[in-house]
């Protein structure tokens, strides 16, 4: 019986973390060329910001990482943006990726698409790109397979 007992502990502790675990749902990123600002709204639900937040946002440029900011909790339970003066990027062109990551369980990608201007160019020359999927919830998986491998022996 305390088999049983410890067994259905192990398993609800492996399957509570993933619960509750959860990637950002969207990171919206655009630039603006007046004041030089890059701006990335994050959607990321959560109970208390305090313990379960956007830990690190990561901006590049191909190679090179523009803003690599580390958070210890969010400002807003569900949706909030970061501003990040980057007055380089002003008529530039180039891919610039930003990667948000949870303090808990994966992580969220937003591209945008800067286009070259000329110096007197009008605004607005940025167009959002689709942003990439979560990471898969692997670990869940392997604890499961590990719970059911475990309970096998225990139960023998």
């Amino acid at each position: 019986m305390i088999r049983v007992l410890a067994l259905a502990l192990i398993c609800l502790t492996a399957l509570s973390g993933g619960a509750l675990a959860h990637p950002p749902a969207d990171a919206a990123v655009t630039y603006d060329e007046n004041t030089g600002d890059l701006a990335v709204t994050i959607t990321h639900q959560t109970d208390d910001p305090a313990t379960h937040f956007v830990k690190q946002v990561n901006v590049r440029q191909g190679d090179i990482v523009l803003i690599d900011k580390s958070y210890t909790s969010q400002p807003d339970r569900s949706s909030f943006t970061y501003r990040y003066n980057l007055p380089q990027l002003k008529g530039r062109g180039g891919e610039v990726r930003v990667d948000a990551q949870c303090s808990l369980f994966g992580s969220r990608s937003g591209n945008l698409t800067l286009r070259a201007t000329p110096a007197a160019a009008a605004p607005g020359s940025a167009v959002p790109t689709a942003t990439a999927p979560a990471k898969s919830p692997v670990c869940a998986c392997a604890a499961l397979v590990a719970v059911g491998f475990v309970a096998t022996r225990i139960l023998r």
